[in-house]
């Protein structure tokens, strides 16, 4: 029967028959599993025949054997028996008619020469007729085929015609679906292979690039502690070893007759050599204090609920008077009954620090100034607190690394280039918020704090 036939008989079902594709069709809506759709479907028909057993054989994807779909009524050893079975010119019912590709009518299974090599599998279980019907799916493949068993010789009647139309049809809806699911799940488990293995070789890089990135900055590190500390260093040691040579020579001029000239002379510059010395030992003191605040320690800190305000006003009398000594006011727009629980110690030293930073670079040629230093509440629990000022400004090229260390606009007379390096570790480290910057050459620079009021564990 070809395909269009087929779609003539299902235009006109019966009320029952009607009734029961809504049933299964409702089941393959739903995603039912096709073993069940395809069972129900087997049971409709029968139910519209007497004596009939139906069974649904899929065709395999090499094109060649075939596999029990469904048969409910029929003997599951019957079944088995035909698992693997090839399709042909001579392959029973169902073989057949897949390889035709159109429905055959075995009235008799024991005479007629299609069952030949098969009648001793279908007669031991009672079955003596069958007609079957392939199914065709999208494109006109062939998915598999629909058959009827009868228990006797039978031709089919008029209204029996009916049915192999309703049961492909069905079953090639259920049967396409299932398929389009499970290719689907297919692609869905391969990409999200991909996926996964995509983002595990993402991961390893970024992995590579932060551990590169923490050698460069490592070595970054050594290399401007070892150049900043050698200055001082090195000018201690020959202080120290010109010392040592006039001691020596005094030593000797002491044996032959010491004038009160010689004497004179060795205390100036023994003084100076002194002067000198006391210079640059506290200057490596100081950068190594520098140094060690490159790493901070939240657990060396007090963290204690305060008032903003208050902490201002604390820290900026002594900064004021650091800035009138330079020509630079600074001034203050803090909100109100700003209530902060968090580490008031580091946050004010960060606040040192953007000042000393504006001091040192932004009025490093200019006499007067003005540093503006402003707080206020976000909506998102947060606090914003930004330190501006009106000075030089920094360059675009230099302003994406003014956090890394030893990083100056101002190389050998301003600080270590160690100060917003600390400051951006205590605000992103101990502080839990985010530092960012806003600067224009000749217009100033401002620095905008957005901290947790409450800062996380």
């Amino acid at each position: 029967m070809s395909p269009a036939a087929i779609g003539m008989i299902v235009k006109s079902p019966s009320n029952t028959a009607r009734d029961g594709q809504h049933r299964v069709l409702e089941m393959i809506a739903r995603g039912a599993a096709l073993q069940d759709i395809l069972d129900s479907l087997m049971r409709l028909i029968e139910a519209q025949s007497e004596d009939v057993l139906c069974s649904l054989m899929l065709l395999d994807d090499d094109g060649r054997t075939v596999h029990p779909g469904a048969g409910p009524s029929l003997p599951p050893a019957f079944l088995a028996a035909l698992d693997g079975l090839t399709i042909g010119p001579c392959a029973g019912s169902c073989g057949t008619a897949i390889h035709r590709g159109e429905t055959v009518i075995v009235t008799d299974i024991l005479s007629d020469p299609l069952w030949a090599d098969y009648h001793a599998l279908a007669v031991p279980h009672g079955l003596r007729a069958c007609w079957s019907t392939p199914i065709y799916g999208d494109g006109q493949r062939i998915l598999g085929s629909f058959a009827m068993y009868y228990r006797a010789p039978k031709a089919p009647g008029e209204d029996d015609l009916c049915l192999p139309g309703i049961a492909t049809h069905l079953a090639a809806i259920a049967i396409e679906r299932a398929r389009r699911e499970s290719e689907l799940a297919l692609h869905r488990d391969h990409l999200q292979a991909l996926v996964e293995a995509r983002t595990a070789a993402l991961s390893q890089a970024q992995e590579e690039l932060v551990r590169r990135d923490r050698l460069a900055a490592l070595g970054a590190l050594v290399a401007g502690v070892a150049h900043e500390l050698n200055t001082p260093i090195g000018n201690s040691l020959i202080a120290a070893t010109c010392l040592a040579d006039k001691t020596r020579a005094l030593a000797g001029s002491v044996e032959g007759g010491l004038r009160r000239s010689q004497l004179a002379r060795f205390f100036a510059q023994a003084d100076e050599a002194g002067q000198i010395l006391a210079r640059n030992l506290q200057r490596a003191a100081r950068l190594v204090a520098s140094f060690k605040q490159v790493a901070v320690d939240p657990g060396n800190s007090e963290r204690r609920a305060f008032m903003l305000c208050e902490l201002l006003a604390e820290l900026l009398p002594p900064l004021r008077v650091l800035a009138r000594q330079r020509g630079v006011v600074i001034e203050t727009d803090i909100a109100p009954g700003l209530a902060m629980d968090s580490y008031p110690g580091p946050l004010a030293e960060a606040l040192t620090h953007l000042v000393d930073n504006c001091l040192v670079h932004a009025f490093a040629d200019t006499a007067d100034g003005a540093i503006v230093i402003r707080a206020a509440p976000a909506i998102d629990a947060s606090v914003r607190i930004s330190v501006s000022d009106n000075g030089a400004g920094i360059a675009p090229p230099l302003a994406p690394r003014v956090y890394d260390p030893f990083v100056t606009t101002r190389p050998g007379a301003g600080g270590s280039g160690l100060g917003l390096h600390v400051v951006h570790n205590i605000v992103s480290g101990v502080l839990g918020g985010r530092i960012e910057l806003d600067s224009a050459l000749g217009k100033g620079s401002t620095f905008r704090l957005t901290l947790p009021a409450i800062a996380g564990a």
